[in-house]
């Protein structure tokens, strides 16, 4: 039960005293000791034509109460947006609204977060504000805001970025019902990359020029702004590069997406496909029959000019025929029936099923070479030492043919299947026994049908220099993909980007000008790209050690990035809270005269209502750390109980839960009374749960044999984990946050800085006193800091540890000790 007593402490906070502030933009009741109205749903439609935007939103919110409320709507003008006019709609009547300039709404700004205690609009410091007075709102009833507006999208060479809000900070909050965005692009030049480094959303293409994003939720959490990146040009396979450089003396990191046009200029290469499925003994009835449909769905795509070939094996290697045939309507037929009369028998013969599929490639170069290799097992006939296997086919696959791998359930050796397929640019896929093989398969063939490009390298002029580069090896580009490419790069100025591949035997060379930037400022946008580099080669590390075991210097390393990016991995496993009890912050006390209310007290035991994978069943209460005389511990006490004698406030055995969305699933579990709704929190936080049994389990399988961490459900389970690492194009909000360049990690809902030791000077204020927002306006910057929530101990450049704690510290401060506080050593 390990993982519970650590999971709820870190979210007792939330569980105890929820956030009511919802996201951007907010319904402010006139009484000030009501919270902004609840959001029902929220829905954006969005159209931009050559980086002009028309952006029209339509928020519903709800009335709790059980009188008439008097509102104030707020929406903050989003970055780059010029607002000339805004107009809405309120119970049938249209209103205009008044957009301030940035000068006048950081009043409203700051007089909101002093209302709600919540420091997410600190954020939009800095921008305006649209503003609208708002009433009657009939009680328990729903009042319907709609606006639209004007804005340009920066656009950064051939880049264009669209922005729009949503709340920012670690509270993430979601929407009752819907939260829906629908974008419209139109350019006149075409359309290359789509790119969102923040939510997964689906495009559809209407040719080159035209393209329809769309994401959409039920009950979405509404925990960072919405970003939106397009790229256009005139050359047939598109590079559009996203940089970022925050510190000017080291290495910046880029990001290239490559996209082929929608109407490819180039001509479709005929293809050869061999298709190659385990027939044997342990293929249960409803694998072979979903088996089966999968090959006849692959049989289905192909075109006549193509060629194919059928392998079926167990102990023996059966070919339908001896070498290729045309994939003509006689011989398709043919196969069909053929592959209705399999019927599974025997061992597993997986070396010479490979070595035969091989064999059937011919000396025509100007056709793509494809295998498909179906398993569900491990080698037990001719040779079954994984690694030898892997180096025979490495060795016979002089043509360099793509070997895309199908692991059928749990009994395979994971690591030979990702080695086959990595090694040959491909890509494994793992089918779990609950899962359909035709639906993965139909899924893999829709990408890889058509290649556009094959044997992709990517290269730069002489005055700059790309290295860690992942994937190492660039899969090939296919008709209706996009690759991305994550790494860094030494030097700066502009640079000269080939991009090299064969269509057929012809090869194909594209040329890019790209600016390498010295620096980039913190407000470019671009600063998911270091976290997801980082997880990328994380994920290409764990690999390196499940392929030949540990290595200090590997693991170290993995260590080293997880710990500053907030990764899960089998070393940092959730970076876990301390065993000992955590501190809960107490509510904030209402707004107005009267006593200070006490702290909450301690909450009832939260049933959890099914068996959790590590322990099974049982009551878990989250953890409250009462001080001497019973009252919630304060920031800076607990800030130095988890220092500790050694004065690391990390401890290196220890971490916290990496996955905020975890937090929100148990925050919103503990109150939800839908049943539909909790089922599939519950399953989500099963899910978690056995993901990090999974992570603890390889941990100490990586220390034995190799076999014990590469094959069974383990094994299928580490390659699907490291697969999402290696391929991951989105960020997420985490306990580790970097900002302005320093890491801080949150415990117990305190964020800390890594740099902070027990024995370093404090000062501690009150958050959201005279003193706190002095300090803000005073250091405009420490929005960021301030934006983490309202206990953060946090370094000063004077070496001074800043506490901000929500129940006590100083209220005032004078200019002088601001100074001294941001006064450099």
């Amino acid at each position: 039960m390990r993982f519970w007593r650590l999971l709820l402490p870190a979210v007792a906070l939330v569980t105890v005293f929820p956030c009511t502030a919802q996201a951007v933009g907010l319904l402010v009741p006139d009484d000030v000791k009501l919270p902004p109205l609840a959001m029902v749903n929220h829905k954006v439609t969005v159209s931009i034509d050559e980086q002009v935007a028309i952006t029209t939103v339509e928020q519903t919110f709800r009335n709790h109460t059980d009188r008439n409320l008097e509102a104030t709507y707020v929406f903050p003008v989003p970055r780059g947006a010029s607002v000339d006019k805004v107009s809405m709609w309120v119970d049938g009547k249209e209103q205009e609204g008044e957009v301030l300039d940035a000068k006048k709404a950081q009043q409203v700004y700051t007089d909101i977060v002093r209302r709600t205690q919540d420091p997410a609009l600190l954020e939009y410091l800095g921008n305006g504000l649209m503003r609208l007075r708002v009433f009657p709102i009939p009680p328990r009833g729903d009042q319907k805001v709609k606006f639209s507006f004007k804005s340009i999208s920066p656009k950064d060479g051939n880049l264009v970025e669209y922005v729009y809000p949503l709340k920012t900070d670690g509270k993430s909050t979601s929407t009752l019902e819907e939260f829906s965005i629908k974008i419209s692009l139109s350019s006149r030049h075409p359309i290359h990359s789509i790119y969102s480094p923040t939510h997964a959303i689906t495009t559809r293409r209407s040719g080159d020029h035209k393209a329809t994003v769309e994401f959409e939720r039920n009950q979405a959490l509404l925990d960072k702004d919405f970003q939106l990146f397009y790229g256009f040009g005139d050359q047939d396979v598109g590079l559009t590069p996203l940089m970022y450089k925050p510190i000017a003396a080291e290495d910046g990191y880029f990001m290239f997406l490559v996209s082929p046009p929608v109407e490819a200029s180039m001509k479709r290469v005929p293809r050869d496909l061999v298709l190659v499925l385990d027939v044997s003994s342990s293929m249960s009835d409803l694998k072979m029959s979903q088996a089966k449909k999968a090959l006849k769905y692959c049989l289905g795509q192909l075109q006549p000019e193509d060629r194919f070939g059928l392998i079926k094996f167990s102990t023996g290697v059966t070919p339908f025929r001896d070498q290729l045939v045309s994939a003509s309507k006689d011989y398709l037929e043919a196969a069909v029936k053929w592959v209705d009369g399999l019927k599974q028998q025997g061992g597993t013969a997986i070396l010479p099923a490979l070595e035969e599929a091989l064999a059937m490639r011919t000396e025509d170069a100007s056709r793509p070479f494809t295998v498909v290799f179906f398993t569900d097992g491990q080698p037990t006939v001719d040779e079954t030492d994984p690694d030898k296997i892997v180096k025979k086919v490495s060795g016979k696959n002089t043509a360099n043919t793509r070997i895309f791998t199908f692991g059928v359930g749990d009994d395979v050796n994971a690591a030979m299947l990702d080695q086959l397929a990595e090694a040959t640019r491909a890509v494994s896929t793992y089918v779990r026994p609950a899962e359909d093989i035709e639906t993965k398969v139909a899924s893999l063939y829709g990408k890889i049908s058509n290649p556009v490009l094959t044997g992709l390298r990517l290269t730069v002029s002489e005055s700059i220099r790309l290295h860690e580069m992942y994937p190492p090896r660039l899969p090939d580009l296919f008709q209706g993909s996009q690759l991305v490419v994550l790494g860094r790069y030494t030097g700066h100025g502009p640079g000269t980007v080939r991009l090299t591949g064969m269509v057929g035997n012809e090869k194909k060379e594209f040329v890019y000008q790209v600016q390498f930037p010295e620096r980039t400022t913190s407000d470019t946008g671009r600063d998911f790209v270091e976290p997801l580099w980082a997880r990328r080669k994380v994920g290409f590390l764990l690999d390196q050690i499940r392929v030949n075991g540990e290595k200090k210097e590997l693991v170290d390393e993995v260590v080293l990035l997880a710990k500053r990016y907030g990764i899960a991995t089998p070393y940092t496993s959730y970076l876990v809270v301390p065993d000992t009890v955590v501190p809960v912050v107490p509510p904030r006390p209402p707004v107005g005269p009267g006593p200070r209310p006490e702290p909450f007290p301690r909450p009832e035991p939260f049933p959890v209502p099914f068996p959790v994978p590590l322990a099974g069943r049982e009551r878990i209460a989250p953890a409250i750390a009462p001080g001497a005389d019973g009252r919630a511990m304060r920031v800076e006490d607990f800030a130095k109980q988890l220092a500790g004698k050694d004065g690391n406030a990390l401890p290196s055995n220890r971490g916290v839960v990496t996955d905020r969305q975890v937090r929100e699933a148990i925050e919103r579990l503990t109150t939800e009374k839908d049943a539909a709704t909790r089922a599939r929190l519950l399953e989500e936080v099963r899910r978690l749960a056995e993901q990090k049994q999974t992570l603890d389990e390889a941990n100490n399988r990586f220390k034995g044999d190799k076999a014990g961490y590469q094959t069974g459900r383990l094994g299928v389970d580490l390659a699907t984990a490291s697969n999402q690492l290696r391929n991951q194009e989105r960020v997420s909000l985490t306990a580790n946050r970097l900002v302005q360049g320093r890491n801080v990690l949150e415990v117990g809902g305190v964020w800390i800085d890594e740099a902070y030791r027990a024995e370093l000077q404090s000062v501690t204020i009150k958050a959201q006193s005279d003193a706190y927002f002095k300090i803000l306006d005073r250091h405009p910057e420490m929005k960021d800091v301030y934006r983490l929530g309202n206990s953060v101990v946090w370094i000063t450049p004077s070496g001074t540890a800043l506490v901000i704690d929500p129940t006590a510290g100083r209220e005032q401060i004078a200019d002088e000790e601001i100074d001294a506080l941001f006064a450099r050593k």
